[in-house]
């Protein structure tokens, strides 16, 4: 896959991205760009926010050019949440259980621990979309959300209030034949498809 090749390549740690998102949060603003109902952040505030995470130089390009393709609108504003949890595989050359883990932690930004049906899409689509504009094959919306069904479903989730423990589940998200498809580039569609 080319985002794990990418991620071979950058510098950038996981405590370092942990630090872009916290920053990037102190710089979103909701309601601003296109949608009102979003929570977004500038490229120049994005870039201040580098800045103070001290991400590496040569990292601070790929990311900017990742950051354009993140722009739908080309208002140099792109949904903060999703834009960070979406490149969080590249500060990981791990397997994808940990790549996995760590784009949960990053999206779980006030520690709980869990996630909804709708934080797992969110997060998954995040990634996906990053992979795709890297031109790697990717799964169709409807293939995460048979994920998520299937999590969400599984005999070993205590579900509570439609939620599950990440951590408790990560091995059987990870080994999810439609994850594993995707992680072995054996995806069904690439960036621009339908």
């Amino acid at each position: 896959m080319a985002i794990s090749a990418l991620a071979e390549h950058m510098k950038i740690t996981k405590p370092q991205l942990l630090e872009l998102r916290d920053a990037c949060l102190t710089y979103t603003v909701r309601g601003d760009g296109e949608d009102p109902t979003l929570s977004t952040l500038s490229r120049r505030d994005f870039h201040k926010a580098m800045s103070e995470a001290r991400v590496p130089k040569p990292d601070r390009e790929i990311l900017d050019g990742l950051f354009t393709m993140w722009d739908k609108v080309g208002d140099d504003r792109t949904d903060t949440m999703l834009f960070i949890t979406g490149i969080s595989p590249l500060a990981s050359i791990l397997d994808i259980e940990t790549k996995l883990r760590f784009a949960f932690k990053v999206y779980d930004v006030d520690r709980s621990g869990v996630l909804t049906p709708g934080d797992m899409e969110s997060i998954f689509a995040a990634i996906n979309a990053t992979a795709s504009y890297l031109g790697d094959a990717v799964m169709t919306s409807q293939q995460i959300e048979i994920v998520v069904e299937d999590v969400f479903k599984s005999p070993t989730s205590a579900m509570t209030k439609d939620t599950i423990v990440f951590d408790d589940h990560i091995d059987e998200i990870a080994s999810h034949p439609m994850i594993v498809q995707f992680a072995s580039c054996g995806g069904q569609m690439r960036y621009g498809s339908k």
